[in-house]
């Protein structure tokens, strides 16, 4: 690889880092979203009433808790891709960053599909069951977390032939 050619590889993660923070930005303003589209609605039923404004924040928040786990792997891969712009690729820190944006993924898609329909009906009394409501997206979500997570496991053994390869150079 020419000097030239690192040096765009070098300028595209960082692009990709600002892309990446940008998504963990607009996924901030869907949470925020989700949250205030609880409390408002308390909030003018029930101005004045703390007790069912706190419980509408946390309803905000199990709704929003798979987009903030989606964030949290967007952020993981602005590291990743900060990291890859600075020359650092294969290391154990990057294999690290792959798992914890799949655990995310993994965790997103079960927070959707099992534990936020499972706690809503909860919460409004419907229902004492377990509730699994895994719908297209979040299938796909974890789904894309396992496969990342087996993307990782490719990626440490590339780590450990890269450090094998260091040995005899």
């Amino acid at each position: 690889m020419t000097e030239a050619d690192q040096l765009k590889t070098r300028e595209t993660h960082r692009d990709l880092t600002f892309l990446a923070w940008i998504v963990v930005g607009i996924l901030g303003l869907n949470v925020a979203y989700f949250v205030g589209e609880e409390v408002g609605e308390v909030w003018y039923t029930n101005p004045g009433d703390w007790l069912a404004i706190f419980n509408a924040w946390w309803v905000g928040i199990i709704k929003a808790m798979p987009t903030i786990l989606i964030a949290f792997a967007a952020a993981d891969f602005a590291f990743l891709f900060q990291r890859c712009s600075e020359g650092e690729v294969f290391t154990e820190r990057n294999v690290s960053t792959l798992n914890k944006a799949a655990y995310s993924l993994v965790g997103a898609g079960i927070w959707a599909g099992v534990i936020s329909p499972t706690l809503q009906q909860w919460i409004g009394m419907e229902f004492r069951g377990v509730s699994i409501d895994f719908g297209d997206l979040a299938l796909a979500v974890t789904l894309l977390g396992v496969m990342l997570h087996g993307l990782s496991l490719v990626f440490r053994d590339a780590v450990a032939v890269k450090a094998e390869n260091d040995e005899f150079v």
